[in-house]
């Protein structure tokens, strides 16, 4: 136990949770998925009563875990990790293709799930640089389960991911990164990409590795807009040396979506300083973003030198056959199964983010559980219609886009991409590359190669004109409107 209860802490935080969910007339979602009893607490966690692993994933999955963790640091100003201890009687893993569903099926706190390596280890090494620069292999030492560290989420780790085509190398270097920080080759790290390609996933494997190792090490892990209001926080009342030491003496930072740096130029300097602290002492540092360093705008250039040094490694969307391996290693975790074309049936669906995926799976595990029926591609199909119906009108692309912007401006795609500053086709092709930009993921180099071969800075004045115009011109804001209705129904 820690000298400081918290108890009172997580109450007050659970009570105006509870009074902001009354306000806006959702106090059954509050009764219903903050399922949460204070029992004890440590230094770092609170542990807190939760009735089933089911329903601690679904709040999870939620935010809401994240929503009572949050609220619990607004109220303390330091962070305090939620550790469950599930309330119902472990059972033996269920198959949900099985005519019989154990309603009591959740795993116990006592009872770690566990994951079936077999296939995984003979795959998944740890890579090292020789004096040549040349990889060479070398297995983590999966014998024993990693102990997270008590303020990252423990189903963060490496035997939990899946590495595909599209996070291969990402994966390695960061294992590498994992079992020798500070190594100069792969330090720093800067995994980018869109959402829910498992960046911070990665991040987070990194630090619970090297904590496993060596717990007595200084870990953090943040989000920069966090970071930017605890520098905020720190001028306003004068503790600005608190933060200063505290940053500087870490052995690893692990700093989340570093895109909203550019909001802060003070910060920027003091992030400066930081990086070069931990680094000379040779501590690990590692970064995410969505999107590559040169096209975030607003980042001083000393500091974009420093985070280009080292390993800078994009994810793309996982493809389909890794993301049936996400499915099956998520059922293995919980020790479920089901049906094979619902797996696929989820995997061709769910395309681009990892999270919805695994999402929907739980929904579907979830629906079966509590309705208590044989999981069925009849019934996936019908508790994800709305996805579905989606996906079947076709993923937007930026030849789709280009098609609706050049029919409705009556000029040809060939325009669209040719070098002519005509104002006819100028300002359609500016309109065409900013909705590219909000309705993709394509990174600003892709898009400028989609439009004639444009460089990343032609696409970036592009959109920033058409966000400046939004502000001050209503009719272009009507035509952007009835543009993306129009790609959204294109068939």
């Amino acid at each position: 136990m820690s000298e400081q209860n918290y108890k009172e802490v997580f109450e007050e935080a659970m009570n105006q949770i509870r009074d902001e969910y009354k306000s806006v007339g959702k106090e059954n979602d509050f009764t219903l998925f903050f399922k949460l009893d204070y029992i004890e607490d440590t230094i770092s966690e609170i542990k807190v009563s939760v009735p089933s692993k089911f329903l601690w994933d679904r709040m999870y999955q939620k935010g809401n875990i994240e929503k009572v963790q949050s609220k619990i640091c607004e109220l303390m100003g330091q962070k305090i990790k939620l550790s469950p201890v599930f309330t119902s009687k472990p059972a033996e893993p269920v198959s949900i293709n099985s005519s019989i569903i154990q309603s009591n099926s959740a795993i116990s706190a006592n009872q770690k799930d566990s994951i079936s390596n077999e296939n995984y280890d003979s795959q998944s090494k740890n890579f090292e640089y020789t004096e040549n620069n040349s990889f060479q292999s070398n297995p983590i030492n999966r014998q024993h389960p990693v102990e997270s560290h008590p303020q990252l989420l423990e189903e963060f780790t490496f035997d939990n991911f899946v590495p595909g085509d599209n996070s291969q190398y990402a994966f390695s270097v960061c294992e590498a990164a994992a079992k020798s920080p500070g190594n100069r080759n792969y330090n720093p790290i800067l995994l980018y990409g869109p959402s829910g390609v498992g960046k911070s996933h990665l991040m987070v494997a990194i630090g619970n590795y090297i904590y496993s190792q060596n717990p007595k090490l200084k870990i953090a892990y943040i989000t920069t807009e966090s970071l930017m209001n605890e520098f905020t926080a720190s001028l306003r009342e004068r503790t600005t040396d608190k933060f200063t030491k505290k940053y500087r003496k870490l052995d690893v930072l692990l700093l989340d979506d570093i895109q909203f740096l550019e909001k802060s130029e003070k910060l920027q300097d003091e992030l400066f300083y930081t990086f070069d602290e931990i680094y000379n002492r040779k501590g690990q540092i590692v970064f995410t973003s969505d999107r590559p360093l040169k096209e975030i705008n607003g980042i001083v250039e000393r500091l974009k030198t420093r985070f280009g040094r080292g390993q800078n490694i994009d994810l793309k969307v996982p493809n389909y056959e890794t993301r049936l391996a996400i499915i099956d290693k998520k059922l293995e975790f919980q020790g479920k199964d089901i049906p094979q074309d619902v797996k696929e049936l989820i995997a061709q669906t769910f395309q681009s983010n990892v999270r919805e995926l695994e999402g929907a799976l739980s929904k579907m595990i979830g629906y079966a559980e509590l309705m208590h029926k044989d999981l069925t591609i009849e019934i996936a199909k019908e508790q994800l219609s709305d996805s579905i119906n989606s996906a079947e009108n076709g993923i937007v692309t930026i030849e789709i886009i280009q098609k609706v912007v050049s029919n409705y401006y009556n000029v040809s795609v060939d325009d669209l991409k040719s070098d002519t500053r005509k104002k006819t086709v100028a300002v359609p092709r500016h309109i065409a590359i900013f909705l590219a930009r909000n309705l993709t993921e394509y990174s600003l180099m892709e898009i400028g190669d989609e439009f004639g071969g444009r460089d990343h800075t032609t696409v970036m004045n592009s959109i920033s004109k058409i966000e400046n115009q939004l502000k001050i011109d209503s009719m272009i804001g009507d035509t952007i409107k009835v543009l993306k209705k129009q790609i959204k129904e294109y068939k």
